[in-house]
């Protein structure tokens, strides 16, 4: 049975992700989410057009399109979506000992426009995240995966049992909104 999550290693150098993870810590005010009691990580923001412009970044667009370009080839029904793109990106980060522990799912009131999550993970970890109806995907530095963002797909983290720092980019594939926001096509 086909699980609609693609999945891919070598998308980013551990060169790439250690350049990504220094620049992205020092260049931006460093957020808490809402929620800090589950989520337990804090964050850096890049809209569409920094992903698009800054040298930093190309690294990650690259992986983004190559994570894009194969999802589009093995599930030929995007093509029927029209208007849909990048809708931020996200470099988020654990300390030892947290991670995102609640089962949940891209798609809710608040983000309905919401068509793909990806995940490409910046460090190695001895952990994973785990979906629960499909096969969970190892932490691995360089390594990704695109997968639906709706209810068919909920996931969690899990605790890393070397208690290493865990960096992940993170973000969403989204129906463009009238606000005429920049998505990556």
């Amino acid at each position: 049975m086909n699980d609609f999550i693609e999945r891919q290693d070598n998308l980013l150098s551990k060169k790439e992700c250690d350049d990504i993870i220094d620049w992205s810590l020092s260049s931006r005010d460093i957020k808490q989410p809402n929620n800090v009691k589950y989520a337990g990580y804090s964050y850096v923001d890049f809209t569409c057009d920094e992903v698009f412009d800054l040298p930093e970044l190309q690294p990650i667009k690259r992986a983004l399109l190559k994570l894009k370009t194969s999802y589009n080839e093995k599930h030929l029904e995007l093509d029927n979506l029209n208007s849909w793109g990048l809708e931020y990106l996200r470099i988020k980060w654990w300390k030892p000992g947290d991670y995102y522990s609640v089962w949940h799912s891209e798609h809710n009131s608040t983000s309905a426009l919401r068509i793909l999550s990806f995940l490409i993970y910046l460090s190695d970890n001895d952990s994973y995240t785990e979906f629960q109806r499909w096969e969970k995907s190892e932490t691995k530095a360089g390594s990704g995966i695109l997968f639906p963002a709706y209810f068919t797909h909920e996931h969690r983290g899990s605790k890393c049992k070397k208690g290493l720092h865990r960096y992940i980019a993170s973000g969403y594939f989204s129906f463009i909104n009238k606000s005429g926001v920049t998505f990556l096509k």
